[in-house]
């Protein structure tokens, strides 16, 4: 499981240690007790790893540490690991109509249940890395495309009340809106396997996802055409 910083929490931890899954989570300054240990404790010492990456015709000086056996946070104290990446990017760009080099300075920070000895630093750098993925291909298509908005979320906001014990009335579970948001999940998974693994129209005319998604929400809006009752 790839997850941003907000699910750096012991029940997250122990959910991916209950179904027996792994995760790697970006580490913040809101994991009050772990970032700052490790942010201390790699510097005072220098890389573990060090080599210079191209992508995307630039250019990125990376510098790698990796420690096993830092306590979570003081009330859960599990072990994790720890992965710091301290990248630079460096490519030119104009200035006043003159070509100029230009470096910008990165940091990032995973924690991680992975084991070392069968996922390299480097391994852990990229997983982290691509979470990034479900940011650009994922909530951000579903948001752009596909009316996971705000107020798509808040549609399940009317929920009927039920009495309690103190004969006060409270909303009851909102599971609807998780059901909605699931069958949205699941609409854009099919439509884009159906895109990218079986639509001829993609391949063929070199239709765009969203293309292709309008003839096929055009064909289901049709009218069915009636059907003779049988003599």
């Amino acid at each position: 499981m790839l997850l941003d910083a907000l699910y750096a929490q012991t029940p997250v931890l122990e959910l991916v240690r209950k179904i027996g899954w792994d995760a790697v989570i970006s580490l913040k300054q809101n994991s009050r007790d772990l970032y700052p240990s490790a942010v201390r404790l790699f510097a005072a010492r220098p890389p573990d790893i060090g080599f210079t990456e191209q992508r995307d015709q630039k250019t990125y000086p990376v510098q790698l540490w990796d420690t096993e056996g830092l306590p979570f946070t003081l009330e859960n104290p599990e072990p994790v690991r720890v992965v710091r990446s301290e990248e630079v990017l460096d490519r030119n760009r104009y200035r006043e109509g003159e070509l100029t080099s230009h470096s910008t300075d990165h940091e990032w920070l995973w924690f991680t249940t992975l084991p070392k000895q069968v996922f390299p630093t480097q391994v852990i750098r990229q997983l982290g890395h691509s979470r990034w993925k479900n940011e650009n291909n994922g909530w951000m298509d579903l948001t752009k495309h596909g009316a996971f908005k705000h107020g798509f979320l808040h549609a399940c906001r009317h929920r009927p009340k039920q009495t309690i014990a103190s004969v006060e009335r409270e909303p009851v579970s909102n599971h609807g809106l998780a059901a909605v948001t699931l069958i949205l999940l699941i609409a854009f998974a099919w439509t884009s396997a159906f895109v990218l693994r079986h639509s001829k129209l993609a391949r063929r005319d070199h239709l765009t996802a969203i293309a292709v998604a309008a003839q096929l929400r055009a064909w289901v809006s049709k009218t069915p055409p009636p059907i003779g009752a049988p003599d």
